[in-house]
């Protein structure tokens, strides 16, 4: 039986199961028709191989098991079979009523078979030659073959022609069609900005899956000596890890712009502990000039031009897809790393504060007591008591940012009344939360809106002396209305620098919004935040 996948030629044609299945039905129904209607001994196909060799690819007739399983052992090569090598050389119909003792004929796999009489009829596709059709006739009283019959032969050789004609056209849909998917995983991959290891993961199956590949591995470039393979999958030479750029396979690429294809590389290991040879396709990973990695592809069988056209647009979109995941990741480490100094900052401008301001009101009342001093020494507990609790103000709110965020998974309702549960009502703040929204936000609307959210509401906890505060958030047709307000002390916003961090920021998301962004507030009266944002 033939194998889920089998190559016919130098078409290089891979089929999947049910193609090849297919393909076997119909074979072995010319093969049988074939010995019927001329009553041969036995029909047999050939593929032509790259390397010139016949391949064999279906019998049909009145064979053994025997007869059949010979036939399926034996690829035949023009150096040693005497039929093949007249085929390949001179593609014209042969045949024979005395084949043990015709020197055209033999040796060959005719004299194997045991074959009295044969008809040799090359398969063309147009003046190509793509594989062999032999019927066969045994036994000592046979009759002779008959012009006819040669031209029966010859007519069934065009139908297995165009059959694998029509394989060829199939393999190269498939393969545009494999080509067109693989891009548009590394596509997706670039819109839904997926993490770096993601993006690898993609683009290693993907490429091993369009070029029939045992395995395939991506490294990036680390220094000018050193290249890290970051992914690998299936059977490679490569493994995940640093790798010095002389001694790596795939180092060999870094200074190609084309790719490089390279056979007989040392790959895993026999029973015999012998390493099989494997070749390698590796392609160099490029954006705007300079060379991010490496891509490659590993199989036993060598790879052709095809696998390189195929594989050049696939890492081009491959580059593109890495660029961008690694862009992405250093902006989300540089936020961090941001987010950390801001932090770093308020624990300074705020907390370290407090505490040194506690620790110099303990040694003041120290010293008061020490000298009998009550009352002086009262004052300063008092305001060791103040200064812990806006302390202890000032770390909630740390630690609550500190927390991973909910957004993401819980959407910005459900977010916003869990900071004002957590934090405001924890520190005996009256929290009112109004939600009317009757449309699903974007993500960066939502991520904006929390953003201003919070630091509106950490200045109500560190300043405005407040009892309540109140968080609106209200849709007015294709309009978003965010409204903070709270009764705390108010103050002159003409007289609070632009420059402040707190509106500083408010002020960044509001406008990467495109939205309006206000604030009301007078002294003794409150202050009031509204933003508006066009849906």
């Amino acid at each position: 039986m033939l194998s889920n996948k089998f190559s016919t030629g130098s078409a290089g044609l891979v089929f999947d199961r049910n193609y090849t299945q297919n393909l076997q039905q119909a074979f072995r129904r010319i093969t049988n028709e074939l010995s019927n209607a001329i009553e041969a001994s036995g029909s047999y196909v050939y593929t032509l191989g790259e390397d010139q060799s016949f391949t064999p690819l279906v019998a049909g007739g009145p064979i053994t098991d025997a007869e059949h399983a010979l036939f399926l052992s034996k690829i035949i090569y023009p150096e040693t079979d005497v039929l093949a090598y007249r085929i390949t050389a001179r593609p014209v119909t042969l045949f024979s009523n005395q084949v043990q003792t015709d020197q055209r004929m033999t040796p060959s796999i005719l004299t194997e078979l045991m074959v009295s009489a044969a008809v040799a009829v090359p398969v063309l596709s147009g003046e190509e030659l793509i594989g062999l059709l032999l019927i066969v006739r045994r036994g000592d009283e046979i009759n002779d073959f008959t012009s006819d019959e040669i031209r029966l032969a010859e007519w069934f050789a065009t139908a297995i022609a165009l059959a694998l004609e029509n394989g060829r056209l199939y393999q190269k849909a498939q393969k545009r069609l494999s080509e067109s998917k693989a891009l548009h995983q590394v596509t997706l991959a670039i819109l839904q900005k997926l993490e770096l290891d993601e993006v690898l993961q993609i683009v290693c199956d993907e490429a091993q899956r369009m070029t029939y590949s045992s395995g395939s591995a991506i490294a990036l470039i680390e220094s000018e000596d050193w290249l890290r393979v970051m992914y690998c999958v299936g059977e490679t030479p490569e493994k995940t890890g640093r790798a010095a750029v002389s001694q790596s396979n795939m180092g060999q690429a870094i200074q190609r712009i084309e790719p490089l294809i390279v056979n007989n590389l040392l790959g895993k290991k026999n029973e015999a502990d012998r390493s099989l040879p494997v070749s390698m396709l590796a392609l160099p990973l490029r954006v705007q000039g300079t060379t991010l990695g490496i891509l490659a592809v590993f199989k036993a069988k060598g790879f052709d031009q095809d696998d390189v056209r195929l594989m050049r647009v696939f890492a081009g979109q491959a580059a593109i897809a890495v660029d961008h995941a690694q862009l992405t990741r250093q902006v989300h480490e540089m936020a961090i790393l941001e987010e950390r100094h801001r932090l770093s900052r308020e624990l300074h401008d705020s907390v370290n504060q407090l505490l040194y301001g506690i620790s110099l009101y303990t040694e003041a009342a120290t010293r008061q007591l020490e000298q009998g001093d009550s009352v002086a020494a009262q004052r300063h507990l008092n305001n060791i008591g103040e200064s812990a609790q806006e302390a202890l103000k000032e770390m909630r709110m740390l630690i609550f940012e500190l927390r991973p965020s909910a957004l993401s998974q819980m959407g910005l309702q459900a977010s916003l009344v869990q900071r004002l549960k957590a934090v405001e009502e924890q520190m005996g703040l009256q929290p009112s939360f109004k939600w009317r929204v009757n449309v699903p936000l974007d993500a960066h609307i939502e991520e904006a809106l929390y953003g201003i959210t919070q630091e509106a509401i950490n200045n109500v906890v560190r300043h405005a002396k407040a009892h309540s505060v109140d968080v609106h958030l209200i849709q007015s047709g294709q309009t978003l209305i965010l409204k903070i307000e709270d009764d705390g002390i108010g103050f002159t916003p003409d007289q609070v620098s632009e420059n402040s961090m707190g509106l500083k920021t408010m002020r960044e998301r509001a406008e990467s919004l495109n939205a309006q962004l206000s604030i009301d507030s007078l002294p003794e009266r409150g202050t009031r935040i509204t933003v508006e944002v066009k849906l």
